[in-house]
This record gives C-alpha cells, sequence and structure tokens, in this order.
C-alpha cells in the first residue's frame, strides 16, 4: 500500500486548495488511502498570546467544520479510496487536558503529534529562532525533551516529523555521535509506548539538499527505525493538492533499503501493519 497520512487543509490557514481537491489528488497519484491531519490551532496560548504570535492551524470554531467536510468527501468517495481523519497537534507539556477537551469531541482515526516551538526559549516556530543563529546545544535537549514527554502523554498514534529540528537549527558535524543517541532514545521510547514515528517526505527533501553520505541526520533515524523495528507512518506534509504523495517513490525506495517495508494505518485510532509500496 501506498499511503498518505500527513495532509493539510486551507483551514489551517496557510495551505492551498480544496479539500476534495486533495483527494483527487491522491487518486491520480495511485495512493492506496488518504489522511487528513491539519494543523490544530495553538489552543495553548492565551488571548493576548494569540494576538501576539502567529497561529499556524485552524480556529477551534473550523474544528467542526473541517471533521464534517472531511466525513462528506468520505462518503463520497467511498470505493474510490479510504479516507482518513486525522489532526496534527503541538504538543505543549502541561497542557494535556486542552488538547483532549477538543480531540475527545470527534471519532479521530489517528493524532499526530508535533513540535513546532519551544516554551522554553519562546512561543515563536522554530523557523523564527533559526534566523537568531539558536544554539544545537540549548535547542536539541529541549526538542528531544519535548518529545519524549509527547509520547509519554499517549495522546498520539504517531510522532511527526522528528527530522523537524534539523531542518532549522543546523546540526553539526561533531554531533553525530550526541544525535544519533538522542534518535535512538526517541525511537526506542516510541516502541515501548506502541506509538508511530513518521517519516516525513520534506525531511527526506531537506535531508538530500542539505546534507550528504557522510553525516545525514535522516539517514540516522531511518536506520535506528530500522534497527529497532519501529513501526511508521508516512507522510507527505502537503500543504497544496498537487504535493500530495510528493517524492514518495524516491522516498520508499530508500525505506525499503533500510529494511523499512511496511507502515501503519489507523481506524478509529486502532493501528493495521501493511506492506510499504
Amino acid at each position: 500500500m501506498i499511503v498518505d497520512y500527513h495532509v493539510h487543509t486551507p483551514y489551517c490557514g496557510h495551505a492551498q486548495g480544496k479539500m476534495v481537491e486533495y483527494v483527487e489528488a491522491a487518486i491520480n497519484a495511485g495512493m492506496s488511502e488518504l489522511g487528513f491531519s491539519d494543523h490544530l490551532g495553538r489552543y495553548y496560548l492565551g488571548r493576548l498570546q494569540k494576538k501576539r504570535y502567529w497561529d499556524w492551524g485552524m480556529s477551534e470554531k473550523n474544528v467542526d467544520r473541517y471533521f464534517n467536510e472531511a466525513l462528506e468527501l468520505k462518503e463520497l468517495f467511498a470505493g474510490r479510496i479510504p479516507i482518513r481523519v486525522g489532526l496534527e497537534v503541538d504538543y505543549i507539556e502541561g497542557a494535556e487536558h486542552l488538547v483532549e477537551r477538543i480531540t475527545n469531541r470527534f471519532p479521530y482515526d489517528y493524532l499526530l503529534g508535533s513540535i513546532h516551538c519551544i516554551p522554553a526559549v519562546g512561543w515563536r516556530h522554530l523557523a523564527q529562532y533559526a534566523k537568531s543563529c539558536m544554539d544545537p546545544e540549548t535547542i536539541y535537549p529541549l526538542y528531544f525533551s519535548i518529545a519524549r514527554a509527547a509520547l509519554q502523554s499517549g495522546l498520539f498514534q504517531s510522532l511527526a516529523h522528528v527530522d523537524f529540528v534539523w531542518r532549522y537549527i543546523v546540526c553539526p558535524k561533531t554531533w553525530q555521535a550526541k544525535l544519533a543517541n538522542y534518535i535512538s532514545d526517541i525511537v526506542s521510547l516510541a516502541v515501548n509506548l506502541k506509538t508511530d514515528i513518521e517519516i516525513n517526505a520534506n525531511g527526506y527533501v531537506w535531508s538530500q539538499s542539505n546534507y550528504d553520505d557522510g553525516f545525514n541526520p535522516f539517514n540516522i533515524l531511518l536506520d535506528a527505525i530500522s534497527a529497532q523495528q519501529a513501526k511508521i507512518t508516512l507522510g507527505s506534509d502537503a500543504h497544496a493538492p498537487q504535493l500530495v504523495a510528493k517524492f514518495f517513490p524516491e522516498l520508499i525506495n530508500l525505506l525499503k533499503s533500510k529494511g523499512i517495508t511496511t507502515v501503519s494505518i489507523f481506524d478509529r485510532k486502532k493501528r493495521t501493519s501493511v506492506s510499504l509500496g
């Protein structure tokens, strides 16, 4: 099977196209299954904070519309492509009850946990801190500590784009062993907690453009997943219909070369492992 479980919609405010266009793109790409997982808004920010900081997710009032439109598409395209409904949720330690208040309203198929900001250094997107040359010695321990807490929260079926941190805060080559330990620890915890690790096409493309075979953090992640036989979800992180399943043939070939041959699909948060590709 070829599945894409990380697809956004215009409800988040920074994705293009209509939801139906994403479904049509998935069918045209020969996908076996499509999962919408748009950004939940920054539920953890106070009223004044929301005025100050960019909210890269949908407002709470649109969550109902998003879920219901996805259900309509699921019925409309029944027999052509299975559609799953999820959310991508920023994890903030201590705000778990705020997540559950929103996510318990609907029977989601899966939830992706993600880390876009690190409260200890501020409420901005990691990309904004990259511009200030934030020291990896500061960011990486914090990032992976949050990743551990996200897994331990039990809120998520998959931890999204673990590679996100090194896309914006460059990991020096001298850190190869240290980074491998961080990654191995996270993958091991995910295995023990029966939570998937997402393989994100953006992370793959970034690694191809910015790293080499001598030091490629994305390959370190795949090697850890393969060695520990961790479960994975696969996502394009598409923010436009034409980006659904982007670079999947190359990415799937890489996964198979690493001995990663299955992918997870979810139905009401129940996981099934299926052959990849």
